[in-house]
């Protein structure tokens, strides 16, 4: 089961991918965040990427969600 969810800033390049690490989801559930821009020739830049507690990760979604990100389709595997 894949779970990913993509956002965008409204007017910028930056694109989030949140996806579950199942990994620790049993234990102590986290998310990882992927933070990336596509090129022009349509690559992924991956800039960085970070494992935050599901519940921070929640929270940072609906803020970021509030203050003009918007959710898209998958950009990259």
């Amino acid at each position: 089961m894949k779970r990913d969810g993509w956002i965008r800033e409204i007017e910028g390049v930056w694109i989030l991918r949140f996806r579950y690490d199942w990994e620790s989801w049993d234990q102590n559930p986290k998310v990882w965040i992927e933070k990336g821009r596509l090129q022009s020739n349509g690559i992924p830049l991956l800039k960085n990427r970070r494992r935050i507690r599901r519940g921070l990760a929640v929270k940072l979604w609906k803020d970021l969600l509030a203050t003009g990100w918007r959710r898209i389709d998958p950009q990259w595997d």
